[in-house]
């Protein structure tokens, strides 16, 4: 099964988070190597998390956004995707105005993609009740049980947490003092990331092909 375009871009966006990790860990070989302490920031590995669950949240609306119009065209909208097509702005006179339109899908998609262009989705409520629009019930709690990892989205969650504490609080804890970081550790996070992420993936794709 192929998978979307959004879970393209969102591999590409870990590799590049897993890049900075890998810095990162050159860095304290070149320093050993050399005999000699090598400035190697932990920021690296800050830098990874953020950039990591930005890709989730991009890829989320990039994915719903993606299938709307094959939905569409597939199923007859039920009261959750209505809501959010209201939300989006389609209402009685964007309506009527598709009518005359040589591309209404288009319109649509667009309509979508500019409401959710600044809507958070790095909370798996939030996930959960969005993709209730294309009728998949607790998505997330799906794709760990595909994933064979009953401990997935505990681990995930503990990545985007990490990433709020280094967004909103500069990683700072309540004594001003730098909160230790593991870039093991860390990888391993966004690894599982990756992993929930594709699992989400081929449930969607298969669900609207």
């Amino acid at each position: 099964m192929a998978n979307s375009r959004a879970f393209t871009k969102f591999e590409t966006s870990v590799a590049r988070s897993i890049t900075l990790i890998r810095n990162y860990r050159r860095l304290i070989i070149f320093s050993k190597n050399a005999g000699k302490k090598v400035f190697a920031p932990k920021d690296l590995i800050r830098a990874s998390v953020v950039l990591s669950v930005a890709a989730l949240d991009a890829y989320i609306t990039d994915v719903f956004s993606e299938k709307l119009v094959p939905y569409l065209k597939k199923y007859k909208p039920d009261e959750e995707l209505v809501m959010i097509l209201q939300k989006s702005g389609l209402d009685t006179r964007e309506a009527l105005n598709l009518i005359q339109m040589d591309r209404p899908f288009r319109r649509i998609r667009n309509l979508v993609n500019k409401y959710y262009s600044t809507y958070t989705t790095q909370r798996f409520e939030v996930i959960d009740s969005l993709f209730l629009a294309y009728r998949l019930k607790n998505i997330t709690k799906m794709a760990e049980k595909k994933s064979g990892r009953m401990t997935l989205k505990r681990s995930v969650e503990l990545l985007i947490q990490r990433r709020h504490k280094i967004v909103h609080e500069g990683d700072y804890n309540s004594h001003n003092k730098l909160i230790s970081i593991d870039e093991i550790q860390m990888k391993k996070r966004i690894n599982d990331l990756k992993l929930l992420v594709k699992c989400l993936d081929e449930i969607i794709c298969n669900r609207i092909k």
